[in-house]
């Protein structure tokens, strides 16, 4: 199975309990196409939200996002680094999503030095997505504010994009016919 990732921009912004319940038409499309909602985070101003998918490969994700009418912008294969860490923290610690730039793609030395550099300034490495072609990624902490991140980062020597405070999401469980689904589309 691939990791896919999707990284989107939302209009109009959705809060956290837009995604409580999965619609059927939701569910049956990524059954359909052998997707599997890992996880995602939510901005805290809701514009942003970060997904985690695996599928057979990207196309499988493509097909079914496609058919929910989603914009396929901000949609890669790659790689999912720190979740076979010893202490790894659980997914729904990480508070902060930093989207980075670096010279190369990142590979497992690069997360290694981010992570690194991370816990000295007292920011804690949750997770990183990175595409397989790309030199950028997606790291979750966990921190106690932006300004932490920030200085933890510039300590990394990483080019940083953006950085948000986020909600964690888990999938949630789909909708029965007597369900009143609250989003009509997931991520």
């Amino acid at each position: 199975m691939s990791d896919v990732f999707y990284l989107r921009l939302l209009d109009p912004p959705a809060a956290p309990a837009d995604f409580k319940v999965l619609p059927e038409s939701t569910d049956g499309c990524l059954k359909l196409h052998r997707v599997d909602w890992k996880h995602s985070y939510l901005a805290a101003d809701g514009r942003r939200m970060l997904c985690w998918y695996t599928a057979p490969d990207a196309e499988s994700v493509r097909l079914a996002l496609r058919q929910l009418q989603a914009n396929m912008d901000g949609l890669w294969a790659g790689s999912v680094y720190g979740d076979d860490w010893p202490g790894s923290p659980a997914l729904a610690d990480a508070n902060f999503v930093a989207e980075l730039r670096f010279p190369a793609p990142p590979g497992k030395g690069g997360f290694d030095a981010v992570a690194a550099a991370l816990n000295q300034d007292g920011v804690t490495f949750v997770r990183g997505f990175a595409p397989t072609r790309e030199a950028k990624c997606v790291c979750m902490v966990h921190a106690p504010g932006t300004r932490a991140v920030q200085t933890a980062l510039r300590h990394a020597d990483v080019s940083v994009d953006a950085i948000w405070p986020c909600t964690s999401i888990t999938p949630p469980v789909p909708a029965t016919q007597s369900s009143s689904p609250v989003s009509t589309s997931a991520c």
